[in-house]
């Protein structure tokens, strides 16, 4: 992160950063909605509102453990990755808990290791790219 002596541009790096995160973030969770739908052949009307109806649950539970972590600021590229692979850890149980209540039943061990595997790779490629290139800006 570019660091500047005002306080003011400061912080409003280190929002628009926060902002780029999450905003990235919930497009990997959109994307993997979509994946999922799609390799189904599941059509509806709005594809777009059906894939955030899916992505919903994982990305509140994304929201609710990243930030414990530090997932939302500036982190080397190594550990952004570490960070992100704990953090998806600890929130997909949160996000299948919520999907479970959303549903009004439970998801099948299948579902949950497809979602691991599927958000996990588009996580690490999202933020480690990003990561890189936030280092690469700055040096």
């Amino acid at each position: 992160m570019i660091m500047e002596t005002t306080n003011h541009h400061t912080v409003t790096t280190a929002w628009s950063e926060r902002a780029t995160l999450i905003g990235g973030d919930a497009i990997v969770f959109i994307v993997f909605a979509l994946l999922g739908r799609s390799s189904h052949g599941l059509v509806d009307e709005n594809p777009f509102l059906a894939a955030i109806r899916v992505a919903l649950p994982f990305f509140i539970g994304w929201l609710v453990v990243a930030p414990w972590l530090g997932l939302f600021r500036h982190q080397p590229p190594a550990r952004m990755v570490g960070l992100t692979m704990v953090a998806w850890l600890l929130a997909l149980p949160v996000g299948l808990g919520l999907r479970w209540w959303q549903l009004g039943r439970s998801s099948p061990f299948s579902f949950a290791l497809v979602t691991f595997l599927t958000v996990a790779a588009l996580l690490l490629i999202w933020r480690g790219s990003y990561s890189w290139w936030q280092q690469r800006r700055s040096a």
